[in-house]
């Protein structure tokens, strides 16, 4: 019994985290100016984007999965560079955290999804009538959780914001792509249900992520593209090995490249035929800006 009165070390507080995480970041932000590197540049150099080294730079809760990006482009002394994986485990420990209880929160069948997330290097997601969790506003969220009747709204939407987070600022270094049909953004901008403000939010927020992502590719598959088009998919990339997993959360069905799994192959030709046939980057952008005036202008 004496052992439960042994003295255990303090967990660390909210205030001490902060401190740890402003540390951090005030650290970085010295060696890139040391450098002379704006934080475009540096985002550039580390794989990742200037919003990225903004937050980190910020003492931002979510900036895990950047640091080893921002070391490799700075190269400061050994010394150094363990001083700054020593602060970073602040961040860490709130990443695995996170991770955590995504995966328990979610359906079985998605669970190894969320677990393989993390490790990829290229996502390609195509959706047809509905926009990508990925991709969805906080307001856009809400709205779908609602007709899907889910009770507890804040837990469902913060573990889905949760998700993009640790996509695309936590794995910035993956290239995502995401095709969309011309049906998905007519529904957002037409539909009666959603509010003024979910639609206006939601399009805006898509012309953001671009804007502030480099590694990330939106782009519009238009009706007179094809007569008929597959259920929502998406293929993740891994390297090294070159392997490859997929899945339909239409189908709530999973396809992967492993032995004895189903062949991948259709799924990449399915994906080469929507990606011939979609809008171009400066073209998509500007479907979105004229959905945008349509939402705004309209009674």
């Amino acid at each position: 019994m004496d052992d439960l009165n042994v003295a255990r070390p303090p967990s660390p507080s909210p205030q001490d985290d902060n401190e740890q995480r402003m540390r951090l970041g005030l650290e970085v932000r010295r060696l890139r100016k040391q450098a002379d590197l704006t934080q475009g540049a540096l985002g550039k150099m580390a794989h990742s984007s200037q919003g990225a080294i903004s937050r980190l730079e910020c003492g931002y809760e979510r900036s895990s999965g950047i640091l080893d990006g921002v070391l490799k482009a700075l190269d400061p002394p050994a010394e150094t560079a363990d001083e700054l994986r020593r602060l970073n485990r602040v961040n860490e420990r709130g990443r695995e955290k996170r991770r955590k209880d995504l995966i328990e929160s979610t359906a079985p069948w998605f669970s190894r999804v969320l677990e393989l997330e993390p490790q990829a290097t290229a996502m390609l997601c195509w959706t047809g009538e509905r926009l990508k969790g990925l991709l969805q506003a906080e307001s856009y969220m809400v709205e779908q959780f609602r007709g899907y009747g889910v009770d507890d709204l804040t837990n469902a939407v913060t573990g889905r914001a949760a998700r993009a987070t640790r996509a695309f600022i936590e794995n910035s270094g993956c290239r995502y792509e995401f095709l969309i049909s011309e049906g998905a953004i007519e529904r957002l901008v037409r539909c009666e249900t959603a509010n003024r403000f979910v639609a206006v939010d939601q399009v805006k927020h898509l012309i953001t992520l671009v804007d502030r992502n480099p590694n990330i590719d939106i782009r519009l598959v238009p009706y007179t593209g094809l007569l008929h088009v597959d259920p929502d998919f998406t293929i993740m990339e891994f390297t090294p090995p070159k392997t490859a997993f997929g899945y339909s959360d239409v189908l709530k069905s999973l396809v992967t490249s492993d032995p004895g799994g189903l062949d991948i192959e259709h799924l990449y030709e399915c994906w080469d035929r929507l990606r011939n046939s979609a809008l171009s980057a400066d073209r998509t952008r500007g479907v979105f800006e004229k959905a945008l005036r349509r939402r705004q202008e309209s009674p």
